[in-house]
């Protein structure tokens, strides 16, 4: 039982929890030697499994988290030391405050393809790092990947067996650990595990940020693995250039899947980054073999679903998306096209009428949502994130019941982020690079309008075009 102020290993203050995930519980620590904020993980023993197969995990599991240390990137979150303790080590990781991508994907909905692709290529890069160490994440999903308040797109909690030799133990005491709904199916048919099986797991994810659902959604874990086992995962429907990669991530043969840098190519090409290659046609691949329901059915009863905590520390509401131009094509039925006096273009919806301001222009209404600003920043600022921060800091003293969601760097796309709640409000505010101009957006709505009309603003975003020549 861990109690707030209770000191862990000597060095390692208790202050209180953050998170309860599954097995997982997660709490903010003070290291008294450091002088810094750490997060303390610590995961109990699975449900179902007999003395010995108990034995082989505590075994296991201290020696795959001392592996963990060997990965430092940007878009890792770091493991700073493992502490051994009688029935599972103590993780301690560094303190990011953030949100998790399945908490913004449960309170906005599905993203753009582009904001997807720069969480992707994010978690991409990440995944290289921990393939470098010679290590597996084995743990890829929604609410692993962090989305911190500093701009970064990061992986966060391994499983529990990251090395080929912890999978081979366990896998052979009949352990198999992951989160069904992002498994790739070696996995549970073989009982290995590859590094093409992080790219399963990384194509679930970002099928599921595009599509506002997993692969395979079922009633039951058991459904949910019986459709891995037998089935291929229908194709998205709303992940626009992403799907033919989605596509690839998740075909069942794991040497089909495609090679890291033909995937972190692909990601760039969406964001908008200059791609090293070109995406490949899709080539016929012969499907691996089907197993009989029989032979799912024995697995079914040794497999042990491991839903590890995250670092998500408040509630964030909404989520950036990057602004990519758009075709000047025939808007779509309750939309038209807003050119402003100095040709800023953007598509709105009817009933936000439009008037110039300065030299931008507001649409909609302010009183009853939403309402939007548009205009350019002059001069253009050198750091978008110091612009907003001082933003904040020079108006939203006199602002009621002011309280700061977010500040930070759009994945994937030349922008930032602010984003806020005053008394029954909720704000964000874009800037964005073009050519070497930025330009402001203000997207603004009644509390209880906030989810139902973000999807909008985002629909508004990705039809932006600056005025010719900038």
């Amino acid at each position: 039982m861990v109690t707030v102020g209770q000191l862990i290993a000597g060095r390692y203050r208790v202050l209180h929890p953050i998170a309860t995930g599954g097995m997982s519980r997660l709490w903010l620590a003070h290291d008294e030697v450091e002088d810094v904020g750490v997060a303390l993980k610590k995961c109990a023993l699975p449900h179902g499994l007999s003395p010995d197969e108990e034995d082989v995990f505590r075994v296991w599991t201290a020696r795959e988290a001392r592996s963990f240390t060997l990965v430092d990137h940007p878009n890792v979150v770091r493991v700073l030391d493992v502490l051994p303790d009688d029935d599972a080590p103590w993780i301690v990781m560094e303190f990011v405050p953030s949100r998790s991508l399945q908490q913004v994907l449960d309170e906005s909905g599905p993203l753009p393809p582009a904001r997807v692709a720069g969480i992707g290529l994010a978690v991409m890069e990440g995944l290289l790092a921990v393939r470098r160490a010679g290590l597996l994440h084995l743990d890829v999903k929604p609410s692993n990947v962090l989305i911190a308040n500093d701009g970064r797109v990061m992986l966060s909690d391994f499983g529990p067996a990251v090395t080929a030799e912890g999978v081979r133990a366990l896998a052979g005491a009949g352990i198999i650990l992951g989160s069904p709904k992002y498994l790739a199916p070696e996995r549970l048919l073989d009982g290995v595990a590859l590094p093409e099986s992080d790219l399963w797991s990384l194509g679930a994810t970002l099928y599921h940020a595009a599509e506002g659902r997993p692969p395979f959604v079922r009633a039951t874990t058991t459904e949910t693995l019986l459709a891995l086992a037998e089935e291929t995962p229908e194709p998205p429907r709303h992940a626009g250039p992403l799907t033919e990669l989605i596509v690839a991530l998740l075909r069942r043969n794991p040497a089909a899947r495609p090679e890291p840098a033909m995937v972190e190519s692909a990601l760039r090409s969406v964001t908008g980054q200059p791609a090293d290659r070109p995406w490949p046609a899709t080539a016929a691949v012969p499907a691996v073999r089907r197993r009989r329901v029989a032979v799912l059915a024995t697995l079914l009863g040794v497999l042990v679903a491991l839903v590890a905590a995250v670092l998500v520390l408040r509630p964030d509401d909404g989520s950036g998306t990057p602004a990519v131009a758009a075709s000047p094509a025939a808007p779509p039925p309750g939309w038209y096209w807003h050119v402003s006096g100095i040709g800023l273009r953007v598509m709105l919806p009817v009933e936000m009428t439009a008037t110039e301001s300065g030299l931008g222009f507001q649409a909609g209404d302010y009183e009853s949502g939403p309402w939007m600003l548009v205009e350019p920043v002059r001069p253009a600022p050198q750091n978008l994130l110091e612009a907003l921060t001082e933003m904040e800091r020079a108006h939203a003293g006199g602002w009621p019941e002011y309280r700061r969601l977010r500040i930070e760097q759009a994945p994937g796309a030349a922008g930032a982020d602010w984003e806020y709640t005053t008394t029954d409000r909720h704000s964000i505010e874009r800037m964005i690079e073009r050519d070497g101009q930025v330009y402001l957006f203000r997207w603004d709505a009644r509390a209880s309008q906030w989810a139902s009309e973000l999807p909008r603003f985002a629909e508004v975003m990705d039809s932006f075009q600056p005025p010719p020549g900038g």
